[in-house]
């Protein structure tokens, strides 16, 4: 039986006979939990100070057990008692302590049967370009979607062009029993045979890389596997970009978090980063948890089209859309995209979404509509394929200053929603044609999670 996670209620970290300190580099919930139950049993992600330490060694010195290793952000997962939280973090081999919390998938359900995200981002216009040097569909170009699965079966993925990996300890197959991570790769890159529906960069190759148990449980070892397998994996795969549809449940510093470590690993080997930005509107966590915290990635918050493709002035913010400042001082998200109301491919009847949303299944009983930023970031990392077919040299940072640069202001947004929405054409008509100043890149001046070297 696998350990559980931190002493239920240490969020709120309040108690009287309870110490934290702040210098220790132990999680606050996990400090908490070693002083309230000391001889619980915990999974724990160590982050090593260096790749060069063996965590044999680290893990023996506090009677616990090595899990798993990942060595691309020199961390590993432990199970271990809460009191000895302490002494790893009194270890001079150790960097940090995070509890290995669950992953939550962001996704809730709207109603409305149409796509028109397509066209709303102007994803058409660049598959429609008259011109070799804008027109794109994706080809060639290689995204993991680290989620549920994908039912690489579906009609809506030509057979043979997907393929699918199971990173699980808890499922055998690499089948989708849940539903969310098909729906988020057909957004990305579906063709559906009739044209129906197409994603935004339909001739991607899309990589189901699963992470999720058939009911979408997963913890952040979970996403670290499947992290560590992209990097692993990028250059057989030409692994361009990945999407991540979900966060981890504790909220943590970017600068010692290892989902964030693992991220920008990814990001700084070439790979573009899109993350859902949470469906927690303006609370004050909002966008507080890895990896939608991380100021590297690209998090995207989620666009109310109203259902209406090229008609931009009834555009809004959803009102569930993560967004704020980070417990780091960042702004999020960076961008919004359509989320609301979307169609896309659905794994199967039998699937967990569509055992608790039969209402909202299609009548060709293969395709399901769902909202949320989970919705919205696909849409993004489809227009990353796109500017990266036409210009493989790109790199992640000049990708997010095209996009970031090139967004369409939406009616009503705010100083403090200053994402704007993802606009393709204009990303890559700069993208082709730069102009004197050439392109830019983003994140200047940012300083890396405290395992990376860039």
């Amino acid at each position: 039986m696998s350990a559980a996670g931190p002493t239920a209620g240490a969020a709120s970290l309040q108690s009287s006979s309870v110490h934290l300190d702040p210098s220790l580099p132990v999680h606050p919930a996990l400090q908490y939990g070693a002083q309230v139950e000391p001889d619980k049993k915990v999974r724990v992600i160590v982050r090593k100070t260096s790749p060069d330490v063996d965590v044999r060694d680290v893990a023996q010195g506090s009677g616990a057990t090595v899990e798993e290793e990942f060595p691309f952000i020199s961390s590993a997962v432990l199970e271990v008692a809460q009191r000895a939280v302490f002494g790893l973090g009194h270890d001079p081999h150790v960097r940090y302590v995070s509890p290995d919390s669950g992953v939550q998938h962001h996704s809730i359900d709207t109603s409305h049967l149409t796509t028109t995200y397509e066209a709303g981002v102007q994803a058409t216009n660049i598959w429609n370009s008259t011109s070799s040097s804008t027109q794109a569909t994706g080809n060639g170009i290689t995204v993991a979607v680290v989620d549920t699965g994908l039912d690489t079966s579906h009609p809506d993925f030509p057979a043979g062009k997907e393929l699918a990996v199971n990173l699980t300890n808890t499922s055998t197959t690499t089948a989708d029993g849940h539903g969310h991570g098909t729906h988020v790769a057909g957004i990305i890159a579906a063709r559906n045979p009739s044209g129906q529906y197409l994603g935004v960069a339909p001739d991607a190759r899309v990589i189901g890389v699963k992470i999720s148990d058939d009911s979408g449980n997963a913890h952040e070892s979970d996403m670290l596997r499947g992290l560590q397998w992209v990097y692993d994996n990028r250059a057989t795969y030409n692994i361009r970009a990945v999407n991540i549809s979900s966060a981890v449940g504790t909220a943590e510093s970017y600068k010692t978090s290892a989902v964030d470590a693992a991220v920008e690993q990814l990001w700084l080997n070439g790979i573009t980063v899109v993350v859902a930005a949470g469906n927690r509107g303006t609370a004050a966590d909002a966008v507080s948890y890895a990896p939608a915290n991380d100021p590297y990635v690209i998090t995207v918050g989620c666009l109310d089209d109203n259902v209406t493709a090229t008609t931009y002035t009834d555009d809004s913010l959803c009102t569930f859309s993560s967004r704020g400042t980070t417990q780091d001082g960042y702004a999020k998200p960076d961008l919004v995209a359509p989320g609301r109301k979307i169609v896309s491919s659905l794994a199967s009847t039998s699937a967990v979404l569509a055992q608790q949303l039969p209402s909202h299944m299609s009548a060709d009983g293969v395709h399901m509509r769902l909202s949320g930023t989970s919705m919205a970031a696909p849409v993004v990392t489809g227009t990353v394929a796109l500017l990266l077919q036409r210009v493989p040299s790109l790199t992640p940072n000049q990708i997010k200053w095209l996009l970031q640069s090139n967004s369409r202001l939406y009616p009503g947004q705010s100083s403090r929603d200053p994402a704007g929405e993802v606009n393709a054409w204009p990303a890559m008509s700069t993208a082709v044609n730069p102009g004197p100043k050439g392109i830019l890149s983003a994140n200047s001046g940012l300083v890396p999670n405290n395992g990376i070297n860039p």
